[in-house]
């Protein structure tokens, strides 16, 4: 049940409450400019609101911030791209982004968490 908010260039873009698995899916309404030019410039992340020890009272002794940098689902941070030299990873982001501004659905997921 702890709270997390997406977090972009500073400003709280939008919260939701994790479930009992840490899972969750956060609505952050239309994709607009003000989401996309962080979220391409590397400025997003989600940050758990909840304190730690909430969530689980071994955690009671560290102090920090759980957050974790996002990505756009299927945009390949690695040399990948299907022989392309990357073009295939570039063009397959191209087309998730027209994508979401027209059908407004981006696939965001979270990074590995770390505390901070």
């Amino acid at each position: 049940d702890a709270v997390v908010h997406m977090v972009c260039g500073g400003r709280v873009m939008a919260g939701t409450k994790a479930d009992e698995r840490g899972a969750f899916t956060m609505n952050m309404g239309t994709v607009t400019s003000s989401l996309l030019a962080p979220l391409l410039g590397n400025q997003c992340k989600v940050v758990v609101v909840t304190p730690l020890a909430a969530c689980n009272a071994s955690l009671a002794s560290v102090t920090g911030t759980l957050a974790a940098p996002v990505q756009l689902l299927g945009a390949d941070s690695g040399s990948g791209g299907g022989g392309l030299g990357g073009l295939g990873g570039l063009i397959g982001l191209i087309g998730q982004i027209v994508g979401g501004l027209l059908g407004g659905i981006l696939n965001i997921i979270p990074l590995p968490f770390s505390v901070v």
